[in-house]
């Protein structure tokens, strides 16, 4: 059963799905690239429920001064989307540094 948009009877169909995906790939890697980042997000997942669609991803910032520019630029396309949830936390692992940001939203 096709999921609604905020309880209207207007139905995402796997077109729509399909471009909210790649919109959001394309511009957090472009926002990615003009800050200088090597990371490259390749993908967004979609859990299909009966009553919404939900979008998540998540990307990688290594240089820490790029994190506010980049992350405001990102959160500002995706707020488009309506309530996002956003948790970023800062990874030191085996002598890398990068902060990884997850998101999700519900249509």
């Amino acid at each position: 059963m096709p999921a609604t948009i905020s309880g209207d009877d207007i139905m995402i169909s796997v077109e729509e799905k399909e471009k909210i995906k790649r919109d959001i790939v394309e511009k957090v890697n472009s926002v990615l690239e003009k800050n200088g980042e090597s990371f490259r997000m390749d993908r967004v997942n979609v859990l299909n429920t009966k009553e919404t669609v939900k979008f998540m991803g998540n990307y990688r910032v290594y240089d820490r001064k790029n994190y506010g520019p980049a992350s405001r630029e990102i959160n500002s396309f995706l707020k488009q989307y309506g309530d996002v949830e956003i948790k970023s936390k800062k990874i030191r692992d085996s002598g890398m540094k990068f902060t990884a940001v997850s998101f999700n939203f519900e249509l």
